[in-house]
C-alpha cells in the first residue's frame, strides 16, 4: 500500500495579512488479494462467454447435420460407453463400438461440395384462381463423377415439396414436375430450393440453399364486361362543361384579345366586323377518368366470399376500361394501426399501366380490420383529385347505407358516381340510393348482365 499527501499554501504578498489555508489530497493504491480475485473472475467470465458462444455454434452445426436417427445412434454409443466403463459389460462395449463405426462410416458421405445444380422453371407466372400451375425442378450433375442420391426441398407457398433425387451419373439430369396450388387468389412464392445430401442410413445430412426463386401471381377471377356497359352511370367522356378555356375543340364564343392569347385563335371575321382583335373561346371538354375505389375495410364484408367477389368485380371493371383505352385509376385504403385511425389516413394507388399490372396488384390485396374505411378513402381522393369523371365504389353488404352516401358525397363535384355492393345472399338488382346508382351483385357473372341492362336503358 502507498500513500501520497499533497499540501497547497496560498501566496501572500509582503506587507499583507497572511491567512493560512491548507488543502490536502490523499491517494491510496491497494494491491489487496481480493483485487486479484476480481480480475480472475472477470477473466473467467469472459472465457465462459466465449466457450458458450463456441458451444452454441457447434450445437447449431450439429443440429443442422445430425438427423434424429443420428442422434439416436449417438445416444446409443454414449450409453454403451458409460455402461461398459461403469459396469464392465462386454455387450455394452460391442454396442458402443458398433454405434461409433456407423457414425464414422456416415461422415465421409458429407465431405466435399454438393454436386447438384438446381434450376427452377414455371410454365407461367400468372394464373387465374382455380387454375393449375406447373413448375419443373431440374437437377443435374455437372461433374464428371457420379452423384449419390439426395433430396431437394422446395417451398411452395406455405407448404413444402420433397423431391427425391436418384443416383446421377456425370452430366445426367433429373426433371421433376411440381404442381403449384392456385386455388385461391394471392401471390405464391416458389423456392428457394434446398438440396440435402445424406448417407445411406440417413444418420447425417448436409444442406445447401439455392438463391433462385419464382413468384406466381394468382389473379382474381374476372368476367368480360362489354365496353358499352360502362354507361350504367352517366359517362361524361366528350361532354362539354361550363368551364371556359382558350385551348380545346368545342367552340363557345369570341371575346376581345388579351395580352398572352395565341394569335392562331384570332377570329378574323369578328375582328373585321368590330374593328377590335377578337379571339375564339372554347368550352373545356372533360376527359373520362374512371376511378375504381375498392373497399378493403373488413367491417364492410360479411365473410371472405364477399371480399373475393368485390375484388373480382373491381378487377373486371378496371381491366375492361384499360382495354378500351380509358384513363383509369384504381384506389384502395391503406392500413393504419387501430390506435391511430383517428389521426392518420392512408391511401394506396394500384398500378394501372396495363391489365396485367392491375391484376398483379389485386392478387396481393387483403381486407383488414386496420384498413381505413370507404368514406375516408373517398375524402382523401376528393382532396387530391386528378379529374375524376366517373367513380365506381365497390364494397360489401355490411357497409351502412349512410356511409355509402357519405362516401359518394366526398368525391369531386360533377363526377358521376356508382356503387357495386357485393352480397351473395341478395338477389341481383339495380336501384338508386340518394341519386347514386347501386348494383347489388350476388355472383360475378351477374355483373355483365346488370351493367348491360343499365347501358340499354340510357
Amino acid at each position: 500500500m502507498s500513500r501520497t499527501r499533497t499540501r497547497t499554501r496560498d501566496h501572500v504578498p509582503p506587507g499583507s495579512t497572511r491567512t493560512r489555508n491548507t488543502t490536502g489530497t490523499r491517494t491510496e493504491r491497494t494491491d489487496a488479494p481480493h483485487a486479484r480475485v476480481i480480475g480472475a473472475r472477470l477473466a473467467l467470465a469472459r472465457a465462459g462467454a466465449g466457450l458458450a458462444s463456441a458451444a452454441s455454434t457447434v450445437a447449431g452445426g450439429l443440429r443442422a447435420v445430425v438427423t434424429p436417427a443420428g442422434w439416436a445412434v449417438a445416444a446409443w454409443t454414449v450409453g454403451g460407453l458409460v455402461l461398459a466403463t461403469v459396469l464392465g459389460w462386454e455387450e455394452a462395449w460391442v454396442a458402443a463400438i458398433a454405434g461409433a463405426v456407423l457414425l464414422a462410416t456416415a461422415a465421409p458421405f458429407l465431405i466435399g461440395s454438393v454436386p447438384y445444380r438446381v434450376r427452377l422453371l414455371l410454365d407461367r407466372d400468372a394464373v387465374v384462381a382455380g387454375e393449375r400451375a406447373e413448375a419443373s425442378l431440374m437437377v443435374d450433375n455437372p461433374q464428371q463423377r457420379a452423384a449419390l442420391p439426395g433430396r431437394v426441398d422446395l417451398p411452395v407457398g406455405d407448404g413444402l415439396v420433397e423431391v427425391e433425387v436418384p443416383y446421377l451419373r456425370g452430366g445426367a439430369e433429373h426433371v421433376e414436375p411440381v404442381e403449384v396450388p392456385a386455388l385461391r387468389r394471392g401471390i405464391v412464392s416458389v423456392g428457394p430450393a434446398v438440396t440435402t445430401r445424406y448417407d445411406p442410413l440417413r444418420l447425417l445430412e448436409r444442406h445447401r440453399v439455392w438463391e433462385e426463386r419464382r413468384t406466381l401471381y394468382v389473379h382474381p377471377r374476372t368476367v368480360a364486361v362489354p365496353s358499352t356497359s360502362l354507361g350504367w352511370v352517366r359517362d361524361l367522356e366528350g361532354d362539354p362543361v361550363r368551364t371556359l378555356t382558350t385551348e380545346d375543340i368545342s367552340f363557345h364564343a369570341v371575346r376581345p384579345y388579351e395580352q398572352g392569347d395565341a394569335r392562331r385563335h384570332i377570329h378574323w371575321a369578328s375582328t373585321a366586323r368590330t374593328g377590335t382583335l377578337m379571339v375564339r373561346q372554347f368550352e373545356e371538354t372533360r376527359r373520362s377518368l374512371l376511378t375504381v375505389v375498392l373497399d378493403l375495410d373488413r367491417a364492410s364484408y360479411a365473410d371472405d366470399e364477399e371480399v373475393e367477389l368485390a375484388i373480382s368485380a373491381a378487377g373486371s371493371l378496371g381491366v375492361r376500361a384499360l382495354r378500351d383505352g380509358r384513363d383509369v385509376e384504381a384506389v384502395v385504403g391503406g392500413e393504419v394501426p387501430g390506435y391511430a385511425r383517428a389521426s392518420l389516413r392512408a391511401l394506396r394507388h394500384l398500378r394501372v399501366t396495363s391489365p396485367r399490372a392491375l391484376l398483379d396488384d389485386l392478387s396481393g390485396v387483403e381486407a383488414s380490420d386496420t384498413t381505413v374505411d370507404l368514406p375516408t378513402v373517398t375524402r382523401m381522393l376528393g382532396e387530391t383529385d386528378s379529374g375524376t369523371a366517373l367513380a365506381i365504389l365497390v364494397t360489401g353488404s355490411r357497409l351502412p347505407r349512410a356511409q355509402l352516401r357519405a362516401a359518394a358525397l366526398h368525391l369531386p363535384l360533377g363526377a358521376s358516381v356508382g356503387a357495386v355492393v357485393c352480397d351473395p345472399a341478395a338477389e341481383p338488382a339495380s336501384r338508386t340510393l340518394a341519386g347514386v346508382p347501386v348494383v347489388s351483385l350476388g355472383i360475378l357473372d351477374d355483373l355483365r348482365t346488370l351493367l348491360s341492362r343499365g347501358a340499354a336503358r340510357r
